[in-house]
């Protein structure tokens, strides 16, 4: 590491770029964290952002006692997706995730709704902070209404006094250009408007038509970023806005600034489509691709009447017999993301890097904040299940339990403490232990007996050619009750 940091700027930033992966690989290992990082900096610095929060985002899901707030999260930023390879969402992810999306996973649906529209996050991603009024004074050139308040930034305090969303207050421009040299905007954007009723609020069959979807637009003009690349937050911009009234779903919206939007959320909260959208999304996450509609119903209900309390939707899909019937229990398949940490706590493995991992994940396909769409990770099996991703799922295992994944240990002992001292004759003691631990012992009778067959080293097998328990582990984390939750 001295020798690295003691070599000229321009030689620390090439220096990444001249080693193979392998090698690369083999001077990070050797590394602190800290020193990987700062090694990781010299050749990609923006690539070191992307790591450390996708990192985060892993551990946590690894290593958190809290599971269902965890599951809640990730399924919560998934619904109001954002893509952290768009310019600055690279860097505004991080306070996404820890400010907006967290704080708010069990309470009021609303809340939650209000926190994503003011996050400089959602706006940058669906481009709100460009959008143009037509007839706005910037567009047209006219002067400011004198009844209009000015232009004011919100870092710390949201529309419902202090806000648990709190951004840097922004640093100045180095080189404020003239007037005339303001970058021109693209007029009216409808992006933010239409993903707000179709994936974030009513879903695609909620109600709604094209004249809401620009009515809404209309809406959020001044809704947009105080000078973004300086980290700088929300800032509602009067001569940005569209004036006169609009009618959103039949609701006459008066002229009103800023205060238009909360109007707008307020109804988008609060109306029947978007319970029972909600309901059907956190059913099918939590319980099966095609849920009960009757499960659905009740959350749909409960939402309603709890004034949109998530926390109390989640209690009612949790206490409901349709949760627990056989038709529905465990009929989820796990998403790449789901399958990792799952095998990774249900194997107890120490965790020093995460970068394999993360990289496994890409392959697997579900990186990390990496979907590019605002529809967000499908959580589907038919998405999920082909024949090469369960191969991808079956090495991963083999590698796992091998201790083939740098930085991942895994260690025989702490599931069977006193495996070396089963009888080497019976490798079915081993087996049942196993199944019981990693399975709850809910193996089909064809999987139990294949995974039989193969740990007893066939008909003519012998003690010193059997698999050990080791391989046992990851067949049965390659079998398809592990593939499902």
């Amino acid at each position: 590491m001295q020798k690295i940091l003691a070599l000229p700027a321009i030689e620390q930033a090439e220096l990444l770029k001249g080693l193979p992966g392998p090698k690369r690989q083999a001077l990070l290992s050797g590394l602190t964290p800290e020193q990987r990082e700062t090694v990781i900096a010299f050749d990609n610095p923006q690539g070191l952002v992307d790591y450390e929060v996708q990192s985060a985002k892993l551990l946590r899901a690894i290593y958190s006692d809290r599971q269902l707030e965890e599951v809640l999260t990730d399924f919560w930023f998934n619904h109001f997706n954002v893509y952290i390879g768009k310019g600055a969402d690279r860097y505004l992810v991080t306070a996404y995730e820890r400010d907006v999306i967290r704080p708010h996973v069990l309470r009021k649906f609303k809340d939650l709704l209000v926190a994503t529209a003011y996050s400089p996050a959602m706006l940058f991603y669906l481009d709100n902070w460009q959008s143009e009024g037509p007839d706005s004074p910037a567009a047209t050139g006219q002067p400011m209404n004198p009844a209009h308040k000015a232009a004011r930034p919100r870092w710390a305090n949201g529309p419902f006094g202090p806000h648990p969303v709190s951004f840097p207050n922004p640093r100045p421009p180095q080189n404020p250009a003239k007037p005339n040299q303001q970058k021109r905007r693209s007029g009216l954007n409808e992006n933010y408007a239409r993903e707000l009723m179709e994936l974030h609020t009513l879903g695609v069959n909620g109600g709604y038509t094209q004249k809401d979807v620009t009515e809404v637009a209309r809406v959020f003009t001044g809704w947009t970023l105080q000078d973004p690349r300086e980290g700088g937050g929300f800032v509602f911009k009067p001569q940005l806005h569209e004036p006169g009234t609009k009618t959103v779903l039949g609701h006459k919206i008066k002229q009103n600034g800023e205060k238009e939007g909360l109007q707008v959320l307020d109804i988008l909260a609060h109306h029947p489509s978007t319970a029972h959208f909600l309901s059907l999304k956190l059913a099918q996450r939590f319980v099966s691709d095609d849920p009960p509609p009757a499960l659905v119903e009740q959350m749909a209900a409960t939402f309603h009447k709890t004034n949109g309390d998530l926390r109390e939707v989640m209690r009612t899909m949790l206490k409901s017999p349709l949760f627990w019937a056989p038709e529905t229990y465990r009929a989820k398949v796990k998403t790449p993301l789901e399958f990792v940490v799952s095998a990774l706590r249900a194997t107890d493995c120490g965790i020093t890097e995460t970068q394999p991992l993360l990289r496994t994940l890409n392959t697997m396909g579900m990186q990390i904040y990496g979907m590019q769409p605002p529809t967000g990770y499908s959580t589907k099996a038919d998405v999920w299940v082909n024949s090469a991703a369960l191969l991808d799922r079956m090495n991963f295992a083999l590698s796992l339990v091998n201790n083939k994944i740098p930085g991942t240990t895994f260690d025989l002992r702490k599931l069977l403490p006193y495996w070396q001292d089963l009888p080497a004759d019976d490798p079915y003691v081993a087996q049942s232990q196993l199944e019981e631990l990693l399975l709850s012992g809910s193996l089909s009778l064809q999987t139990h007996q294949t995974i039989e067959k193969e740990v007893s080293g066939g008909a003519a097998g012998t003690a010193s050619r059997r698999p050990g328990p080791d391989v046992t582990v990851a067949l049965l984390l390659g079998s398809p009750e592990f593939q499902r939750r």
